[in-house]
């Protein structure tokens, strides 16, 4: 089974901490990425590879046109035997999440959404540089929801600099409050070259605080905890059997194919990116030659596991692990396993099938437990 990724590059607007491979959405280059994408895929397909997750992601697919969306989709479905229940996740940004909008995917098969909220504070939206106010993105949820979807994911940021006491707290209830099937609740991370980074080390804007991030990460541990909702990966929160299937994948270290600008595949242990120059992808109709193309040692997939592996909640799944490699994984990382369950950073209990997991401290120091495999 495979998984498939398409990365739609465009935005209504660049957020100031984003930075991914993106244009504005008002270019005229839509219709044209559209034409190079659906060739990739028809090009890569062959409609006999079997799929059980399908994941539109950018960027902002949301801002494709209606039949833009209907193209791609039916790409994918005329290029892959993708399954009749296959988990088929598109995401969108309040600003152009309309009601139609969401209807025309609904009827085109798609059965998950994933908004971008980020927050509904307008101190916090305005610091990001998102293009929604509060208002828009409770109107989107609700467009999804009249339009037939139960199964809504909810992304939000916390740890913003020069945040008030509160603030992502009131965030997070008013959210649960809509009862989404699924929450993503990220750290934020300032890239390098985002106007959010040339903010902060121009001091317009202050340094994110590490004690209000993990007090964030905190309370949303405890509030979705209690809330009904399973931690079952690092940033990521479910309701009883709705955890994101697609991006599971990643983190089980299982096969996908990308398609688009700066998409990446994994398969037969190659990885491989897209080019990340959007006009230049459009230009080659989907052939321009790849960013990258390296075909992992067999060290380095063992590695890349257990890093993969230690984000989700339950740790490693090492039955899979010795499936894959043909030996323990406590033959090959057993030293480096007792030297971080001596930090405190994860638990070791043999009694259990998924016997290495993150400590509570590990949560907080996880960048330390995933060196360790790099």
């Amino acid at each position: 089974m495979l998984g498939l990724y398409v990365h739609v590059p465009f935005c209504v607007k660049k957020c100031n901490y984003c930075d991914f491979v993106s244009k504005p959405s008002g270019c005229d280059l839509k219709q044209k990425y559209v034409d190079a994408v659906v060739s990739e895929i028809r090009r890569r397909g062959n409609g006999s590879m079997r799929c059980d997750t399908v994941f539109i992601g950018g960027g902002t697919p949301s801002v494709l046109t209606e039949r833009q969306l209907d193209q791609l989709i039916n790409a994918l479905r005329g290029s892959f035997n993708i399954n009749e229940n296959a988990e088929f996740t598109v995401e969108a940004n309040p600003e152009s999440l309309t009601y139609e909008k969401a209807l025309t995917l609904k009827h085109a098969g798609v059965n998950r959404l994933s908004i971008g909220f980020q927050s509904l504070a307008p101190r916090a939206l305005e610091l990001l540089g998102r293009a929604h106010d509060a208002d828009k993105a409770l109107e989107a949820f609700d467009n999804a929801r009249r339009a037939g979807f139960d199964n809504v994911n909810v992304d939000l940021i916390f740890g913003l600099p020069g945040e008030p006491a509160g603030e992502f707290e009131d965030t997070l209830r008013r959210v649960v409050d809509l009862s989404p099937e699924h929450i993503s609740a990220y750290s934020l991370i300032v890239e390098e070259g985002t106007p959010l980074e040339r903010d902060i080390a121009s001091g317009v804007t202050p340094e994110p605080d590490d004690l209000t991030d993990r007090n964030d990460c905190r309370f949303a541990i405890d509030y979705l905890k209690d809330a009904g909702y399973s931690h079952y990966e690092i940033s990521n929160f479910a309701k009883p059997g709705r955890e994101s299937k697609h991006n599971t994948r990643y983190w089980l270290h299982d096969e996908y194919l990308g398609f688009g600008p700066a998409a990446s595949s994994f398969e037969g242990g190659r990885r491989y990116t897209n080019t990340r120059d959007i006009d230049l992808y459009i230009e080659k109709n989907g052939l321009a030659e790849l960013d990258e193309d390296c075909t992992l040692t067999r060290e380095e997939l063992m590695n890349e596991y257990m890093m993969l592996g230690f984000r989700l909640i339950a740790g490693p799944d090492i039955d899979q692990f010795e499936r894959k490699f043909g030996v323990p994984a406590a033959q090959v990382f057993g030293e480096k396993l007792e030297a971080l369950a001596k930090k405190g950073l994860i638990t070791i209990d043999q009694r259990d099938r998924r016997p290495y997991r993150l400590t509570a401290a590990g949560l907080d120091f996880a960048n330390e437990v995933f060196r360790e495999f790099v």
